[in-house]
C-alpha cells in the first residue's frame, strides 16, 4: 500500500468535502485553521487526542471541518486495518481507536504518520484554494 497516495487521496477528499468555490477564501482559512491545530494536538499529544480535540471543536464554523476531517482520518485508519466500518458516533470510535490503533504500537505510529502527511497536505490543499480564489 503505498501510504503516501493515501494520505494524498484523503487530503483531496478533505479540501474538497470543506471548501466549496461559493464559500472561497474565508472557508478555505477556517479549514486551515482547524487543520493546523489539529496537526498540533496529534504531534504533541497523540492520534487519541486528536480524535477527542475534532469531537469537541463547537464554533459553528470549526464543527462542519472538525466533522469532516475526523470522518477522513478514522476512515483512513481503519482502512489501514482492513475494517469497513464508517462508524460516526464518537463512543464507538474511539474505542476502535484505543482497542485497535493505540494498542498496538507499531499501528499507531503508522497511523500517527498518515494522518499528519495527509493533514500536511490538506494544509497545503487549502492554502491552493485560497490562492486560487
Amino acid at each position: 500500500m503505498n501510504l503516501d497516495l493515501v494520505a494524498q487521496q484523503k487530503a483531496q477528499l478533505i479540501v474538497r468535502a470543506c471548501v466549496t468555490t461559493a464559500a472561497g477564501d474565508k472557508a478555505a482559512n477556517e479549514l486551515e485553521n482547524v487543520i493546523t491545530k489539529t496537526l498540533g494536538v496529534l504531534q504533541e499529544s497523540g492520534v487519541y487526542a486528536a480524535a477527542l480535540y475534532l469531537w469537541t471543536r463547537t464554533r459553528q464554523e470549526d464543527k462542519a471541518k472538525a466533522e469532516k476531517i475526523r470522518v477522513v482520518l478514522l476512515n483512513s485508519a481503519k482502512e489501514l486495518l482492513g475494517v469497513n466500518d464508517p462508524t460516526a458516533q464518537p463512543g464507538e470510535a474511539l474505542k476502535f481507536l484505543s482497542d485497535r490503533i493505540c494498542s498496538d504500537l507499531d499501528l499507531l505510529l503508522l497511523v500517527k504518520q498518515v494522518w499528519e502527511q495527509t493533514l500536511v497536505y490538506a494544509r497545503f490543499g487549502a492554502k491552493a484554494e485560497k490562492a486560487s480564489s
